[in-house]
């Protein structure tokens, strides 16, 4: 699998699923450009234990341009661990966290966790953050998502219906 470049596991249920395993897979997939997510019933705190794991191995995803986590509960994620997830996915240029449950305080913490690790996402052109309740993002953190951590972001998506 060392030479997988895409992967497209959406539509399954991943909720009994452990951080470490899915750590395991991005480890032994060191190639993979493209991962479907979507709508998996992944959680925050699989993601966060996936995140820690990935960092406690020394596992970046060198190659990893578009990620797609799309309709999973991640509400318990820590704006840290959001934060980390950009540092191990340098190149990552398309992110689709729609419809994720994600809060403003959430967003908040992770802008804060990117300017403190000097955090940035340079390759990012596409930031997808639909239908999650941002009420409580601050526009200070909408700023320094946009013109300091993004600063070549082309599309960026962020309305929210309730």
């Amino acid at each position: 699998m060392k030479f997988m470049e895409d992967l497209f596991i959406s539509r399954n249920d991943l909720s009994k699923m452990s951080g470490y395993s899915l750590a395991s897979l991005f480890a032994i997939t060191p190639k993979l450009e493209t991962s479907h997510l979507r709508n998996c019933s992944l959680s925050g705190v699989i993601i966060n234990n996936m995140i820690k794991e990935c960092i406690k191995r020394g596992v970046k995803m060198e190659c990893m341009e578009y990620l797609d986590i799309y309709d999973n509960d991640l509400s318990k994620m820590s704006g840290c661990s959001l934060a980390l997830l950009f540092a191990i996915t340098p190149k990552l240029k398309k992110l689709n966290l729609q419809n994720c449950s994600l809060s403003g305080v959430i967003i908040n913490d992770m802008v804060k966790e990117c300017t403190k690790r000097g955090v940035k996402m340079e390759c990012m052109e596409y930031l997808d953050i639909y239908g999650n309740d941002l009420s409580k993002m601050s526009g200070c953190s909408l700023y320094t998502l946009l013109f300091a951590i993004t600063s070549k972001l082309e599309s960026f998506i962020i309305c929210y219906y309730s």
